[in-house]
């Protein structure tokens, strides 16, 4: 008895190896009064028939970043990503550094015995990029981008403050197989309201290769200005979706000739009649 239990247990474990819930990123960076930013929830595997796989997040700090509802799967749409919103907690709490905090998510399923009951997600770490008391550059956004090959994501980098002097920042494109840039530096100046953008474009190319992770590294700051000088943005990352499918390939059933077909039939009769043989020997 003791060894059916354990090959049942050892069964059900195998049965649940392959599910899991799939976070992507599991980083990201807002600033306070910044735009939204996402990150993607998927199954790796289907559920089981008439399962309901549910995940809700959840923010450790509502001060500083809230979310969107909880999301669900079934059989007949576990194959599309979700995605959740993280909205950043605004301006108004005073100079309170750059606040880290976890966003967890937790899996729940209606099926005690499913393929995901009691399946766990990754928590994603996110930081609000504090803007009050402080003379800095925003970039918005800069984390939890998905652009599909062939669309493109427009940045917003801008100074807080005023600034006495023009700022130039440099930008690398780190991922150019992926990517391109609409510029490889922004000026901020008065005319511009010390704020310019950026186009970042997915490169549409024909290969199945998967979503592939790109990043734009953001240069230290340079300006006559002392307080803007030298400061350094947080970098750009993002994930570059990938919108080709594999070819569906046809492999065609082939039709027996009229010579197969009368080899089919010839051996067809001759196995009947030895099955007549057969029987007739026993009867005698």
């Amino acid at each position: 008895m003791k060894r059916l239990y354990l090959s049942l247990a050892a069964l059900f474990v195998a049965s649940n190896a392959e599910a899991a819930v799939v976070i992507t990123p599991t980083t990201l960076t807002t600033t306070e009064d910044g735009s939204a930013v996402t990150y993607r929830v998927s199954l790796d595997s289907p559920p089981s028939a008439g399962e309901t796989v549910t995940v809700t997040p959840s923010s450790g700090d509502v001060t500083e970043g809230t979310v969107s509802a909880a999301v669900m799967f079934t059989l007949a749409d576990y194959t599309t990503p979700q995605f959740i919103t993280v909205t950043p907690g605004a301006s108004g709490d005073g100079n309170d550094g750059d606040v880290m905090y976890t966003i967890t998510n937790a899996v729940s399923s209606n099926q005690p015995a499913g393929n995901y009951a009691m399946e766990v997600a990754a928590d994603v770490n996110a930081t609000n990029v504090n803007i009050e008391g402080v003379d800095t550059i925003t970039v918005n956004p800069s984390s939890g981008l998905f652009v599909t090959e062939g669309a493109n994501q427009v940045v917003t980098i801008a100074a807080t403050g005023a600034p006495a002097s023009d700022i130039v920042i440099n930008l690398t494109n780190n991922t150019a197989a992926e990517i391109t840039l609409s510029t490889n530096s922004v000026t901020l100046t008065a005319g511009n309201g010390y704020s310019a953008t950026v186009t970042i474009t997915a490169i549409d190319d024909a290969l199945i290769d998967g979503d592939l992770a790109f990043s734009v590294t953001t240069g230290a700051a340079v300006s006559a200005d002392l307080a803007y000088n030298g400061v350094d943005p947080v970098d750009i990352n993002g994930l570059a979706v990938d919108n080709d499918a594999p070819a569906v390939v046809v492999t065609p059933v082939p039709v027996p000739t009229l010579g197969e077909w009368t080899r089919i039939g010839l051996a067809l009769l001759l196995a009947t009649f030895g099955i007549l043989a057969l029987a007739s020997r026993r009867k005698l």
